[in-house]
Formats: C-alpha cells, sequence, structure tokens
C-alpha cells in the first residue's frame, strides 16, 4: 500500500511540475493545478512546497498559489547573463544594463524578472547597482587618457591634506561634461575608491577608513565638533557634513552637542 501512495505521489509530484513548466513565465495558478491533479488547496499547498524544497519549483504567491517551475527560471536568468555579459562588451564605460532596458527585452512579468535578478545577485552572478545590473566580475574600462583623469580625480579627494571635493571644484579642475563626470565619479565608487556624502562631497575611501581607525582609538565615548575638527584640519562647513556621514555608517551618534563614539 505503501508502495502504490509513494508512486502515486511521484506521478502527481511529476505532473506538477511538468504543467508549471507549460506555463513558462506567466506560472501555474492555483484554479488550474486543483482541477488537473484533484487535489484542495493544503494538498497542492503541502505538495508545491515540497517541491520547492527539493529545487523543481518556484513558489511565486499564496494567495492564489502561483508556481512557476525552476527549468524556466533558470532558462531565464541564463539568457539574461548572457545578454548582459554581451552588453558589458559594446558598452564597456556603462555601469549594467538598466532594469528598464531589461524588461523590454525579456518581455517578462515584472515579478518574475525581479524574482530571477534578485536570485542571481544573491548566487553572487550579478551586481545590482541602483536601478541597473552588471556580471559580478565586471568592472568598467576606460581609454587611458580618462584613466589619467580619473587618478587625477582621485587625487584631489586624497591629497595627503585630508580634505573634501566637491562637484564645483572638479568641474573647474578638469572641464567635463556633466555625464562624464558623473559617470567617472560613479567609477570611483563603483571602485570603492572614494565615498560620496549626502552633501555631495567625496572622500576618499582610505583617508576615511583611517579617520574612522583614529577616531575609534581615541579610547573615549565622546567626541565633539571642535575636537573633530582640530582631528582633520577641516573647517566646519566640511567636519558637520562628514559628522552626519560618520552617524550615517555607524560610526557615530549625535546626542546633543556631542557625538557618541559606537
Amino acid at each position: 500500500m505503501d508502495k502504490n501512495n509513494n508512486g502515486a505521489e511521484a506521478r502527481g509530484a511529476a505532473e506538477f511540475v511538468a504543467l508549471a513548466e507549460s506555463k513558462g513565465l506567466f506560472g501555474l495558478e492555483e484554479s488550474e493545478a486543483s482541477e488537473a491533479l484533484g487535489l484542495d488547496r493544503d494538498g497542492l499547498l503541502a505538495l508545491a512546497e515540497k517541491l520547492e524544497e527539493a529545487g523543481e519549483v518556484r513558489i511565486m504567491s499564496f494567495s492564489p498559489l502561483t508556481v512557476l517551475a525552476r527549468k524556466t527560471t533558470d532558462f531565464l536568468g541564463g539568457k539574461i547573463r548572457a545578454y548582459i555579459a554581451k552588453f558589458h562588451e559594446s558598452h564597456p564605460k556603462e555601469r549594467g544594463v538598466e532594469f528598464d532596458r531589461l524588461k523590454a527585452r525579456f518581455k517578462a512579468p515584472v515579478k518574475v524578472l525581479l524574482l530571477v535578478l534578485k536570485s542571481l545577485v544573491h548566487e553572487n552572478v550579478l551586481k545590482e547597482d541602483g536601478r541597473a545590473y552588471a556580471l559580478a566580475g565586471f568592472s568598467r574600462q576606460l581609454p587611458e587618457r580618462e584613466e589619467k583623469i580619473l587618478r587625477a580625480l582621485e587625487a584631489m579627494c586624497f591629497d595627503g591634506h585630508l580634505r573634501t571635493v566637491g562637484l564645483e571644484d572638479i568641474r573647474e579642475e578638469f572641464k567635463l561634461t556633466p555625464h562624464t563626470l558623473e559617470r567617472m565619479l560613479d567609477i570611483l565608487i563603483e571602485r570603492n575608491r572614494v565615498v560620496l556624502s549626502r552633501e555631495g562631497f567625496f572622500l576618499h575611501r582610505k583617508w576615511l577608513d583611517d579617520l574612522i581607525a583614529r577616531i575609534r582609538g581615541l579610547g573615549r565615548r565622546e567626541l565633539g565638533v571642535a575636537e573633530f575638527k582640530a582631528l582633520t584640519g577641516l573647517s566646519r562647513k566640511y567636519a558637520i557634513p562628514l559628522l552626519e556621514l560618520l552617524d550615517g555608517l555607524g560610526v557615530t551618534r549625535r546626542r546633543g552637542s556631542v557625538r557618541e563614539i559606537l
């Protein structure tokens, strides 16, 4: 009897997966599965959860139950990866493929496309940058002339005097178009060379890391603005935004007129 039950269960599972595969990216809905398999909601849900645990399907929603075959999402993931790799070849200066472009290219339901993209990011196949997606190991390449400007931009953020740099300083120095400047600064951030503050100032990553280490090495719990200015050599114009950035990074926390060192 148990052998017969196991066989019937296996056939039901195989039929469930086959039905899900036949529905493609739009998924198998609860009503269709119930009619085809003769199972009530509880039976369908139990079967779907078991198959998801086995890596055969993905549950898109529970009410109503909607299921995608894992082969379908894996196939779409492979197509997305190949498309992004080809995009990198023809657009080496771009950070990645915008979500809207992927949506137009693959015509998949938005919920499904987002599921696949987030799975690829979680599996470290892709990396996400705002609304753009790139291969995890991709790094934007620039012509040597632009790489020289990039190095000069980095030097403006860290020139040995621990100073911050605003956009106007950069535009005046290099006479760059807004688009080119934005792209170059994006690349510096992407390469983890600089950090952008909320007020639009760029800080060199190494300088910021060294500053955080010095703050935590003070051996006390509080830090005043005047002391912070003396520590960094910055004017109040730059010191306050920098303190707010450190608050956001969880290094300090404002408490009245002082900062608590965390």
